[in-house]
């Protein structure tokens, strides 16, 4: 790690592009950032997000308009760039305090088609911004799932999560189609009572 003499030119490198020499700054700011973050999520948000994750997010932001921080405008650019990295901090954490008021004022938001949650949650690719939500609908998804009727519940998994064509499954489980399609269709409408969502016919 750079001593604090070399601040000057690790910062006029990083402004210049040089990414290896922003990660460094990012490192050195990263316990008191990490520190901030854990102290301002508050006991509304602490249970649904982990501060690692917004961590992350805030240096994504930060490299991206990087060229904002400017170090010579403070005799002190190291704490200066940390107290940079916190308002941005500050800014997502209220962004997503209002995304969680929102969500438990208007329970539509919740409605969304069953068959999409599970798709959109075999997806890979998201980033942290969205990781809260995917763990809080795994964690419902999965409590769902457990209180289906075996049979169903074995079509389901077979269907959305192994992918499997509704003929392949009925020769996996030696039943019809038709019969996989019933349990399907059951399954979901379980589901949908369950997580509140939508089954569209």
């Amino acid at each position: 790690m750079a001593a604090t003499t070399d601040l000057p030119d690790l910062f006029r490198r990083a402004r210049s592009g040089d990414r290896d020499a922003r990660d460094r700054l990012f490192a050195r700011a990263a316990d008191r950032l990490l520190l901030f973050i854990r102290l301002r999520l508050g006991p509304a948000l602490r249970p649904r997000l982990e501060p690692n994750d917004v961590v992350q997010e805030v240096f994504a932001h930060a490299h991206r308009d990087f060229g904002r921080f400017d170090p010579a405008a403070s005799s002190d650019p190291d704490r200066s760039f940390v107290h940079w990295l916190c308002a941005l901090a500050e800014n997502r954490i209220r962004d997503l305090a209002a995304f969680h008021r929102a969500k438990r004022r208007d329970p539509a938001r919740e409605a969304r088609d069953v068959t999409v949650v599970l798709r959109d949650l075999q997806r890979s690719g998201h980033g942290p911004a969205t990781s809260m939500v995917r763990r809080e609908e795994r964690d419902r998804l999965s409590g769902a799932i457990e209180a289906l009727q075996d049979p169903d519940r074995e079509v389901l998994l077979l269907r959305f999560f192994e992918g499997l064509p509704v003929d392949a499954i009925a020769d996996r489980i030696g039943q019809s189609p038709s019969s996989v399609r019933r349990a399907i269709g059951r399954a979901t409408v379980q589901l949908g009572k369950q997580l509140g969502a939508e089954v569209q016919p």
